[in-house]
């Protein structure tokens, strides 16, 4: 399960992150100076020609690295706590059990 997770984690931190840079970047601007961009787009299009399609996936290793270890373990906790709250504190699935 915690690979499960972790792996689906990382395919939709893969598949988000040149949108999280450019986020980012335009987060980063300051509200009192002028605006180095003006969207999503423009901001899209300055970084790639000023510094390469590689700016997008700079830092990609760590944050996919972050994203497998916390969805593991977020949902991980989420499926104990489910077990402990629905099967009485015990988490033992009972599922296969037949009565």
């Amino acid at each position: 399960m915690v690979m499960a997770v972790g792996l689906a984690g990382v395919a939709s931190g893969v598949c988000c992150y040149p949108l999280d840079v450019v986020k980012t970047r335009l987060q980063a601007q300051s509200p009192v100076t002028a605006h180095k961009y003006n969207g999503i787009f423009d901001c899209l299009q300055k970084t790639v020609k000023q510094e390469g399609h590689n700016v997008l996936w700079r830092g990609l290793g760590i944050a996919i690295a972050r994203a497998f270890v916390v969805n593991g373990a977020i949902f991980s906790a989420y499926e104990i706590a489910l077990r402990c709250f629905f099967n009485n504190g015990n988490i033992q699935d009972r599922s296969h059990n037949v009565e």
